[in-house]
């Protein structure tokens, strides 16, 4: 969206499986953008706008980096403010090069968690572990907990499904 700075980006699937993970926006800035920050590592691992200086016309260009410890190991020529989730490319980091995935808000991050305790409780449910499905519906009822927005429709929806699926389990639990 126009004008909006994620405020996470997912890496999975490098070959260089440190920086496989969770990047949260810092309150750090770096060429205008937002710095990203390993969820676990911190500071190790980040994601960065850099500044790149033409060696013939001296023109500056941007991209973005995902580094460890200052060496870059892939990264994106880019202008654009916002991290994209395509067109990366390995510079010393290991084949393949990562899936990058963009949440807008902490929410929508937030949601994809409660989406796997909603599947694994159904999983469980069908293999008739209703104890293990009570356990995984509450879990994403205690992750929507943490939502800033429980008024939109995403949360709603969520919210209902998760209840009432847990009711009827803990229904059937007393049969």
């Amino acid at each position: 969206p126009k004008g909006r700075l994620p405020k996470a980006v997912e890496i999975s699937g490098a070959g260089s499986q440190d920086v496989n993970g969770l990047y949260k926006a810092s309150s750090k800035e770096y060429c205008d953008a937002p710095v990203y920050e390993h969820a676990e590592c911190g500071q190790e691992l980040k994601i960065t706008r850099e500044p790149h200086k033409n060696p013939k016309t001296g023109a500056i260009k941007h991209g973005w980096l995902l580094g460890q410890r200052g060496q870059p190991l892939y990264g994106v020529p880019t202008e654009a403010l916002a991290v994209p989730s395509t067109g990366w490319r390995k510079f010393t980091g290991e084949e393949p090069i990562p899936e990058v995935k963009i949440y807008w808000s902490l929410d929508d991050l937030l949601f994809v968690s409660v989406d796997e305790s909603k599947s694994a409780g159904e999983s469980a449910r069908e293999k008739q572990d209703l104890a293990g499905a009570v356990k995984h519906f509450t879990a994403g009822i205690d992750s929507l907990k943490k939502a800033t927005d429980q008024l939109g429709d995403a949360f709603t929806s969520r919210a209902s499904s998760l209840l009432l699926r847990r009711a009827s389990t803990h229904l059937e639990l007393k049969d």
